[in-house]
């Protein structure tokens, strides 16, 4: 069982990969920079975070979803045209912790006033500490990183709790007011932190 699934995500990945470079190729042969690119996907966070501030929940969730296209794709371009280098690498994770404070900051003000800033504030902190800790290891030598909530699975789960927010509290929730977008952020603070807290954990046996 553990080879079959193994096999499946090996696939996944693969046809993943097939399809960022169908994407990328155009992008290459026209001569955009891979950081262009980067900019570009901070730029649609900010739009999210700003539409998030506004309440526009569902178009902030989907500005959310194309701001996360550009992230494997900035990579992609970088390596078909030869553009990697260790200043890109730096780039692209320092305009991502941009975008992860624009898209908070954006729900922060959605909910200022309301017990919930401080849940938004707590999946911030645990967001950014997940970063932080893989940074701060990489650079004491630390080669291998696991965690229940990364980037891409902490942009996913936001979209789709964003996108959703409005059908599932409607159809299924009889109604109740940004109930879906609640759960989403309660369960990305405490998946954050415990992540956070996981590589620690892992950090402390590997550079002890």
């Amino acid at each position: 069982m553990p080879y079959e699934a193994g096999g499946f995500r090996e696939k996944a990945q693969k046809r993943y990969y097939i399809v960022m470079e169908k994407v990328a190729r155009p992008l290459v042969s026209a001569g955009v920079s891979p950081n262009h690119i980067t900019v570009a996907g901070m730029l649609l966070s900010l739009a999210a975070g700003i539409f998030f501030a506004a309440g526009a929940i569902f178009w902030g969730g989907m500005l959310l979803w194309a701001s996360g296209l550009m992230d494997p794709i900035d990579g992609t371009v970088a390596r078909l045209s030869g553009k990697v280098t260790r200043f890109g690498a730096l780039f692209d994770s320092t305009l991502d912790r941009y975008s992860e404070f624009f898209i908070f900051f954006g729900l922060m003000f959605y909910f200022k006033g309301g017990r919930m800033l401080i849940v938004v504030m707590l999946a911030l902190m645990g967001s950014i500490m997940v970063s932080y800790i893989k940074a701060r290891a990489e650079s004491l030598g630390q080669k291998e990183f696991r965690g229940l909530m990364q980037r891409p699975e902490r942009i996913i789960l936001l979209i789709v709790g964003t996108v959703l927010n409005a059908p599932i509290n409607h159809y299924l929730l009889g109604g109740c007011p940004d109930c879906t977008l609640k759960a989403t952020i309660v369960i990305l603070a405490v998946l954050t932190n415990l992540t956070a807290l996981q590589r620690l954990i892992s950090s402390r046996k590997e550079l002890a």
